[in-house]
């Protein structure tokens, strides 16, 4: 980051501008931190790809001061239910959806589907406490999850926990990540703007034997962190 930029960055943890804030226009910018117009968008930009300052859908000339992620970068297999109890905070649902569906193409991609079956698909909001975690969906092969109800997956419990209760061990995953952003919907159901860009997970949970035992998309408010070996 250029110097500006440092600038900038200290006066934001220094609560010079709040969370949420659009910052002044780039006269009074420059004024109060000196440097040029070409400097200010270079630091802005540079702000903006670190999660410092995020530009408003509706106004991309304008940029504010990003809300923080709820939990910051989680690791690991980014259970929400783990993290939320590792933190101390109660895990919670609220399932918009629960139904079985005709399988469409890209759900029999991935989850090595046939013509014809029947996936059961689940929406639902995540918690931790009070605040909101997540959206997410999952998709359930109607084949292995024969006799799944609502109630299984209410009250924060473990969609894992429900799996492995009826056998469906949870071997490895394998992940998709792409950027998109939010539709009204969504962004309601989030708290957030309608156009803000966000990251979209697919995983594919396989089961020791390799075999696709259950698919999910989700978009999750805290940065998702993987570890790997080189």
């Amino acid at each position: 980051m250029n110097t500006l930029a440092v600038k900038i960055d200290a006066a934001i943890r220094a609560n010079r501008f709040s969370r949420g804030e659009i910052l002044p226009a780039q006269e009074a910018l420059l004024k109060e931190f000196g440097g040029t117009a070409e400097e200010l968008k270079c630091a802005t930009g540079d702000l903006v790809y670190e999660g410092v300052l995020e530009r408003i859908p509706t106004d991309t000339e304008k940029v504010r001061v990003k809300v923080p992620y709820l939990w910051d970068i989680v690791t690991g297999n980014h259970s929400f239910t783990n993290e939320a109890k590792k933190r101390g905070q109660k895990p919670g649902n609220r399932i918009l959806t629960f139904e079985t569906r005709r399988a469409w193409p890209q759900v029999m991609k991935r989850l090595q589907l046939e013509a014809g079956e029947d996936v059961l698909v689940m929406e639902r909001l995540l918690f931790a406490g009070e605040r909101t975690v997540g959206l997410e969906f999952s998709y359930m092969p109607a084949k292995f999850f024969q006799g799944m109800t609502r109630e299984m997956f209410e009250g924060g419990q473990s969609t894992f926990k429900v799996m492995a209760e009826k056998g469906l061990i949870p071997d490895k995953a394998v992940d998709e990540v792409s950027v998109a952003t939010l539709e009204e919907r969504e962004a309601a159901l989030l708290g957030l703007d309608a156009g803000v860009p966000v990251l979209i997970r697919f995983r594919v949970t396989l089961s020791p034997e390799g075999i696709p035992i259950k698919g999910s998309r989700a978009i999750y408010l805290f940065k998702p962190g993987y570890e790997l070996k080189i």
